[in-house]
């Protein structure tokens, strides 16, 4: 070709592949926004309980799920990746059809709502598990952005607590008197932070952020235990400890024994200190109180619905409908939930419902557990431990509350459950050598 010669349709060819990467990148970033918007916007929205707030909640979930088909499309083929958790929670939703199809259900509405909100979360998880890869940036960013969420939050639940005398907002006087930052119910509030407070402790310890900012999110990440133990919510004081010692085991296992025993036993110990001195008695006194004849007298009368409904369950998301036919006590007070998502679960879809739901926490450590097999980790796979390890705290805290069952924690608990089993990038040289310099502590 003589020198000088332009191939025709040269330039606008390379244009439209520069416009197409343009478009598809800023269709990523859109997606990433939205996706994280619509998870603080849940707490934010006091728990995405009252029917505008679900609303907003399920058309939100649609938009994101739209934003990704569009940057599919801008990349001029529309694929998806397989996530192992996909396959029990495929066969729970036709497990729910079928409890439809067969009038099952106490109250159909009940269910259909119930539903709707697991089709959101289904959408939130299906696509982290698209955008959130290892081999990109979108982990390690999906976990610094929780991670500031929850250190920002904390401190004003904290500074509300002290301060709006049972306020949300220093505005919404509710009739419950147990509001911590902006739930009705300070047992929700714990399990938001319980799955948060992951990100800040691996960000902190790990060496992902240095200088000044790695002492703030440590903390942070000890000002947001802390709350929990300020909420007085003893299953989150619970569910805090048996993530704090997951972390602490894996850490062990994976950096220098001594000096990863000496940085969580340090990090205790001031968590501790604080508590002493902001609020001694107000920790000790929940501590000790192990008083709750309430929640006692709903597990021993749900074995009675469980006895009328024992495989196939009263219906998703009936149990507020079906349990006053068989409860015995009454206080005055209208009962929504068994204060149990296990029990629930089992009294809402019988055996195999439950079996589902245990096929799913098996799936979960399954592959998350695998992840963290590699002898050297990238800053995805340390996301991945605490989005593992949050999970793990909700799930322990689930023995007493119905967390799940509250869309805002509910929603960030499915995403998290992919982050922790997205696949482990193989490209982890240059963290490596900072790891082996830093002790990865």
């Amino acid at each position: 070709m003589p020198p000088g010669q332009v191939i025709e349709g040269e330039a606008p060819l390379v244009g439209e592949v520069s416009t197409r990467h343009r478009l598809e990148r800023g269709l990523r970033i859109s997606l990433f926004v939205a996706l994280c918007t619509l998870l603080i916007f849940g707490p934010l929205a006091l728990g995405i309980v009252q029917d505008w707030s679900i609303a907003l909640f399920e058309a939100g979930a649609a938009v994101v799920l739209l934003i990704w088909m569009g940057s599919e499309l801008a990349a001029g083929e529309v694929s998806f990746r397989w996530n192992p958790l996909f396959a029990p929670m495929l066969v729970f939703f036709g497990f729910v059809l079928v409890q439809i199809g067969s009038h099952r259900s106490a109250y159909l509405n009940d269910t259909l709502s119930e539903l709707w909100l697991y089709i959101a979360y289904g959408i939130l998880a299906f696509v982290a598990v698209q955008l959130l890869r290892a081999d990109h940036d979108w982990v390690p960013r999906f976990g610094k952005t929780m991670a500031v969420f929850g250190a920002v939050y904390s401190v004003f639940a904290v500074l509300q607590g002290f301060t709006s005398e049972g306020k949300i907002y220093w505005l919404i006087q509710p009739r419950a008197r147990s509001v911590y930052g902006s739930y009705v119910n300070h047992n929700h509030y714990a399990g938001l932070i319980e799955l948060l407070l992951p990100f800040a402790v691996v960000l902190a310890f790990s060496g992902l952020v240095r200088g000044a900012k790695r002492f703030l999110l440590g903390f942070a990440a000890m000002l947001m235990a802390a709350s929990v133990f300020l909420c007085q919510s003893r299953g989150g004081m619970f569910a805090v400890i048996v993530e704090t010692v997951f972390l602490a085991i894996f850490w062990m296992r994976k950096f220098s024994p001594r000096k990863s025993a000496a940085v969580f036993v340090a990090f205790c110990l001031v968590t501790a200190l604080f508590l002493a001195w902001i609020a001694p008695q107000q920790v000790g006194s929940r501590i000790t109180d192990t008083r709750d004849p309430a929640r006692w007298l709903i597990h021993r009368d749900s074995f009675h619905m469980f006895a009328a409904h024992p495989f196939l369950g009263s219906g998703f998301g009936s149990f507020a409908t079906a349990f006053p036919r068989y409860r015995v006590f009454y206080d005055g007070f209208f009962i929504n939930h068994a204060h149990d998502d296990y029990l629930e679960l089992l009294l809402e879809t019988g055996l195999a419902g439950f079996g589902l739901g245990v096929w799913f926490i098996v799936v979960l450590y399954r592959a998350g557990l695998r992840n963290l097999r590699p002898a050297r980790l990238s800053p995805a796979a340390l996301i991945s431990a605490a989005a593992l390890a949050g999970c793990t705290g909700l799930l322990a805290h689930s023995f007493t509350d119905f967390n799940l069952h509250i869309p805002a924690n509910a929603a960030l608990f499915y995403v998290l459950c992919a982050v922790a089993t997205v696949p482990g990038s193989r490209n982890r040289g240059r963290y490596d050598s900072y790891l082996d310099r830093s002790g990865g502590s």
